[in-house]
């Protein structure tokens, strides 16, 4: 298995970094995908369950990583903005799918790609393509047939909460992608805004009062796991990685991978089968981000032939 390893991990360092970048944010969406299904099953509330995860994931970023936070006195703007933009993100969408269905915390939380075409172009240096805009359109167009007629008036505060995670999110991508952001500046910062959020929600829970409110029972345990080490922990770390390779459009339109594969989840697991319309839509995602990544390396290609040396990330 070791040997296995080592040779999966010697193809694909070979690879050019842009489609090293690709696959490690498509790993990432895959996990993070799961997201929906554990923090539902998890029995609690979203204060006590953010605790526990964001603890379980700074503990896995940093085996993973080998890094330590930064001291607090001593972290920059940059650092605290990704820290803080990360910890938002989570913690908004941990409660938008406890007031709502995990469906539509994924959905809103997924206008993030809305916000950096409005947005990214006054911090980055990164320009929409109309393939871009394109691919943002359909893929939004695929979206919205999976919540044909499921949008409810009664989920208002958690499809707010929702799309604070989605500009929360925005901001995040916004952030990696600045010429300051290293890649010892990512994992650090992200393991500082998870220990910003373990000190936040612990301060929250003690004030409360009720032990039993954030002890998680053995089924509780094994969910918390799989969501700081995996879903959360580790896909982090490959997305962190993939970034820096990556446009922050690019990135985001692969990331709606996840919404796609949440109600596969949910089926294999609960027998819960999406409608024709989630197929639908799902059909509709998956070919604007195929089209839209083919067409992103065929072009890298085509400058390659022609003698144009192509560095760091297509703008």
């Amino acid at each position: 298995m070791r040997a296995a390893a080592g040779r999966l991990r010697h193809v694909f360092m070979g690879l050019p970094g842009h489609r090293q970048g690709l696959l490690a944010v498509t790993g990432a969406a895959v996990l993070w995908s799961t997201g929906g299904l554990f923090i539902k099953w998890v029995s609690l509330d979203a204060l006590a369950l953010t605790m526990w995860r964001s603890l379980l994931a700074g503990l896995a970023m940093a085996a993973l990583t080998g890094m330590r936070p930064p001291h607090p006195l001593r972290a920059g703007w940059l650092t605290w903005g990704l820290a803080l933009s990360y910890a938002v993100t989570l913690l908004l969408f941990v409660v938008a799918t406890k007031l709502t269905t995990a469906a539509n915390a994924i959905f809103l939380q997924y206008t993030a790609p809305l916000y950096l075409l409005a947005i990214g172009p006054f911090f980055l240096d990164e320009r929409p393509s109309r393939l871009d805009l394109a691919s943002v359109g359909v893929a939004f167009l695929g979206m919205a047939l999976f919540f044909v007629g499921r949008l409810e008036p009664s989920d208002a505060a958690g499809n707010v909460a929702a799309l604070g995670s989605g500009m929360a999110f925005a901001a995040f991508l916004i952030l990696l992608r600045q010429p300051g952001c290293g890649p010892t500046t990512r994992p650090r910062a992200i393991i500082l805004g998870n220990g910003v959020l373990v000190l936040a929600m612990l301060a929250v829970n003690l004030m409360r009062r009720d032990a039993a409110a954030f002890t998680p029972g053995p089924g509780d345990a094994a969910g918390l796991v799989f969501l700081g080490v995996l879903q959360i922990g580790l896909a982090y770390v490959l997305f962190g990685f993939g970034i820096a390779l990556v446009p922050a459009l690019e990135a985001a339109l692969i990331g709606m991978l996840e919404p796609v594969l949440n109600p596969v989840w949910v089926f294999l697991v609960l027998g819960e089968r999406p409608g024709w319309w989630a197929v639908a839509g799902g059909a509709v995602i998956i070919t604007a981000v195929v089209v839209r990544t083919v067409a992103s390396e065929r072009r890298r290609s085509q400058l390659a032939r022609a003698g144009f040396g192509v560095l760091g990330v297509e703008s």
